[in-house]
């Protein structure tokens, strides 16, 4: 049997531990494709797309700066489009996107790197149905410093670091007693008036959940941009309301379109809402139709009758496709009938 192809999606930053990974999943007999071997000259999105479309199985890195790549994310997505596996792995502490967290990883912090690794090469051989087979021990070693100097600790750090701790918090409480005290100098109805001025609402979030329409999240999600606390939920929110998939004509080889963009990042990575820039779609940008479209089956491509895509009516686009009659095909997610 031939060796199963691997693709790794990660960020720079942790260059050095996918390496040492990449060796010791070779070892166990895959062949593991990162983009450190694209060559100078060659066009980097389409080797990429070119990668994930012959790939078996996709490991994507959790860390810090990966869960913040939007590179990362656009691979993640393309890769879901293309139903292949995605198994993540978290290799330290940080903040997974909600979209990413919904999928089970191996927590490589939690478990150690020697004992996550055997998990994730079992993992893969059971997604792409092959004989789970014990992982001998000692097989990965990651290098000592994983994501870079950013989380190491100076030697000797670890011996002064509760009194340090116990400083701040001995201050944090003596600021804290003062505050009290002054509180409980003022009125009742002034202490009143503090409390309802410190309540957090968000009456555009609010609106957007009671009306529960994608027009009404795109408009919040544009409005409040991707740092918003609920800009990811809102995103759900229209998954939620898009249930089905196909794949539909987003510009016919003349360079007709059928489409234009509602949603989406701009070749600056700044969110663009309402406007089209007339360059081609990407993963997870929300489309407006112009006119009447067929939707096609995700597998079998054949036109899903009595099912259409009118003027006006927003989709969300998962992937997209090149054929060779220079058509623009984008597979999409989109709203019951």
């Amino acid at each position: 049997m031939s060796a199963k192809k691997i693709f790794i999606s990660y960020s720079r930053r942790d260059t050095d531990y996918v390496k040492s990974l990449v060796d010791a999943l070779r070892k166990q007999g895959f062949e593991v494709w990162f983009d450190n071997n694209i060559r100078t000259g060659t066009d980097w999105d389409d080797t990429i797309e070119s990668e994930l479309k012959k790939a078996d199985a996709i490991v994507l890195i959790l860390s810090k700066t990966s869960v913040a790549s939007d590179n990362v994310k656009d691979e993640i997505s393309y890769a879901i489009g293309l139903d292949k596996p995605v198994s993540p792995i978290k290799i330290e502490e940080c903040d997974v996107p909600m979209r990413l967290a919904r999928k089970q990883f191996v927590d490589f912090t939690a478990m150690g790197h020697e004992a996550g690794f055997e998990r994730l090469v079992n993992d893969l051989k059971i997604s792409l149905k092959e004989a789970e087979t014990s992982v001998p021990k000692g097989t990965f070693t990651p290098p000592k410093t994983i994501t870079g100097p950013t989380n190491a600790v100076a030697k000797g750090s670890k011996k002064i670091l509760p009194y340090i701790l116990g400083g701040i918090v001995t201050l944090i409480i003596f600021v804290v007693l003062i505050l009290n005290c002054e509180e409980g100098t003022t009125e009742d109805s002034e202490g009143n008036d503090a409390e309802a001025a410190t309540e957090i609402t968000n009456p555009d979030w609010e609106d957007a959940v009671s009306s529960n329409s994608i027009d009404n999240y795109l408009k919040y999600m544009y409005k409040k941009g991707s740092d918003d606390e609920y800009f990811w939920a809102a995103s759900d929110s229209i998954n939620a309301l898009m249930p089905n998939e196909g794949v539909v004509t987003y510009a016919e080889p003349n360079g007709a379109k059928h489409f234009v963009k509602n949603l989406f990042k701009n070749a600056d990575g700044v969110l663009e809402y309402g406007q089209d820039d007339n360059q081609l779609p990407r993963a997870e940008d929300i489309l407006s139709a112009i006119d009447l479209v067929d939707i096609y089956d995700v597998n079998d491509k054949q036109i899903i009758h009595g099912e259409n895509i009118i003027a006006g009516e927003k989709v969300r686009v998962t992937a997209v496709d090149f054929p060779e009659d220079g058509s623009v095909l984008v597979s999409i997610q989109y709203p019951d009938k």
